[in-house]
Parts: structure tokens; sequence; C-alpha cells
């Protein structure tokens, strides 16, 4: 069966050409969209990677039958819709990844997505809710432990639970409040897309991203980061890849595959209900997404949706 990743990066992770060509050989991968990553002035520097689009050029350039490149540069850019129009110009094929944090009510937002819209570009883009970010001020192991509790061990619970026992007992509560920054999020705010999905109707829109898969469910415990548990009811995303016909998602990164393995036979219906408008990708991880896709109960036609003709007809129209 012929599989398309759709949301690849160069650099991430280690990942050159080379090794994201044997990683794609093993799985069976025949092509990849490679897209950049570009905020000129991150709200919080250690979150950001920057992933200019040359080495992505550079990578299609050598590999044309492997590769497709997307680029999205930044809205705050002197003059985005110029460079996007430039990229264009040689062998851009869409917009992505969109990581940057801005809402969608913000008017750089409106004027991008105009540009975006008169290339007739797909646009792949993150979503990622507001928090509170904890940077250690000195070295040593205790700072290191105390950064990797408040921010990325335990899927957040380690987090959750320190802020509450400092708020009830007063220990570490000056140390925490004195070493957190505000993470403003990154394109979080589901009724604002909605709005901007039905005023640019000529771009299909692709969500990726935990503040996207976790609205797969419609409730969410603040404990987790990536949500867990059985998903009761479906959430926004359900009802927004319903009711519009340019409005898609990608199953990438820890988040989407997080998403897909919580709840097995929602997971499957969802796919199922949904399969014309979803699409296959990794995101730099080596999580057995595949295999999961394969147990979900699809019959090999919804597979071949979901693995490859969706990302053509995404990307074609």
């Amino acid at each position: 069966m012929n599989i398309i990743d759709t949301h690849m990066h160069i650099g991430l992770g280690g990942f050159g050409p080379e090794e994201i060509l044997r990683s794609m050989d093993k799985k069976g991968v025949s092509q990849s969209w490679l897209l950049t990553w570009e905020e000129l002035v991150p709200p919080v520097p250690t979150l950001h990677m920057d992933l200019p689009p040359e080495p992505i050029l550079e990578a299609v350039d050598k590999y044309p039958d492997r590769f497709v490149s997307l680029y999205a540069p930044d809205p705050a850019a002197d003059n985005p819709g110029e460079l996007l129009k430039h990229y264009a110009g040689i062998g851009i094929k869409g917009c992505g990844e969109l990581k940057v944090s801005l809402k969608w009510e913000d008017p750089l937002i409106e004027s991008y997505l105009t540009q975006v819209e008169q290339l007739g570009f797909a646009m792949v883009f993150h979503m990622e809710d507001p928090r509170l970010q904890y940077i250690r001020q000195k070295k040593g192991f205790f700072p290191w432990v105390v950064e990797r509790m408040m921010n990325d061990k335990f899927n957040g619970v380690s987090r959750y639970y320190i802020t509450r026992f400092a708020e009830l007992t007063g220990i570490l509560k000056s140390r925490i409040e004195r070493n957190q920054v505000h993470f403003p999020g990154i394109l979080f705010d589901f009724d604002l897309l909605e709005k901007r999905i039905q005023q640019f109707p000529g771009i299909r829109f692709i969500g990726h991203g935990p503040g996207f898969w976790n609205s797969i469910s419609s409730f969410q415990h603040p404990r987790f980061e990536h949500q867990k548990g059985a998903i009761k009811s479906f959430g926004i995303i359900d009802r927004l890849l319903e009711m519009y016909d340019n409005f898609y998602c990608d199953i990438s990164g820890y988040s989407g595959y997080n998403a897909m393995n919580r709840h097995h036979r929602q997971s499957s219906l969802f796919l199922q209900k949904h399969v014309t408008k979803i699409l296959y990708g990794t995101d730099n991880t080596q999580l057995p997404l595949l295999t999961l896709m394969q147990s979900l109960k699809l019959n090999n036609d919804q597979l071949e949706m979901i693995l490859h003709k969706n990302a053509v007809k995404v990307l074609d129209r």
C-alpha cells in the first residue's frame, strides 16, 4: 500500500534527509512532506527550534520523487505574502507548519490567510494551549529535576500536583512563581478558527498538535498535557470536520498518536466517520502509529484514504 507521511521536519530530532529516507524505507513510506517552523521572536525561546526552508529545498532537489516542500513564514515577518510567493515560485507546494504564538483573531493572521488562499495552498497548522513554563535559573541536579517535573515529565501530572501542593502549603511557591514565564499558546482559539475556516474556503486547513487533538473529546482534565482515558463524547474537532469541506487534520506526533491510542473503539469510529478528512503523518516520531492504524478495524479502502489518497487530494486541489 502506498503511504505518504504528511508531517516531517529536517533538523528535528537529528533527522537529516538521509535519516528520513532510511526511516521511510523501513516503514514503506513512498513520500514525505517536509515542513518548516519559523517564528522570528518566540515568546519562550527554549520552546522553539528554527527549521528554515533552504534545507528542504535542497532535499527536494536531490530526491524529487521522495520529498514535497512546504513553507510557513512567520506572519510577523516584514512581508510574509511576498515570501510565500517567492518560495512558491521555486517549488514550495503548500504552507506549513504554521506554528506561531498568535490567535486566529489577529489581523496579521487575516492578511496571511488572504495570501495563502490566493496561492491556492493547503496549510498545516499547530494548536497548543497557553500555560506557565518553568525556566530554571541555576545549574545543578535539583533545579534540573524541578524543571522537568514542572514542564514535560509525567504528562503534566507532576506539574499539576506540585502546583497544588505549593498553593496549599507555601512550600516551593515563591521559587515556582519566580521561575515561571507565561507561554501564550499557539493558534488555540477554536471559535476564531471556525470563523477563519468560513472566511477562507479556498484554504485546506490541516490541524495538528496537542491543543488540537485533546479536543477529540468534549471533556479535558487540567491534570494532563495530553489527555487520557475514555472518550465519552467527541469534541469540537469532530464537528468541524463534519461541517466544513476545507477542514482536515493530520494524526502526526505524540498528540495524534495519543488521541488514536487512548480509546480504540472511539478512535475507530472517528476515523471511519472522517475517513476522507484525515492524513497520516509522523512528525519525526518513531511511534508505532502505522501498526495502531492497522489494528483499528479499517478496511483497505479506508486505510488507503488516510495513508495516501487524502494527501494527494489536499495538495493537488
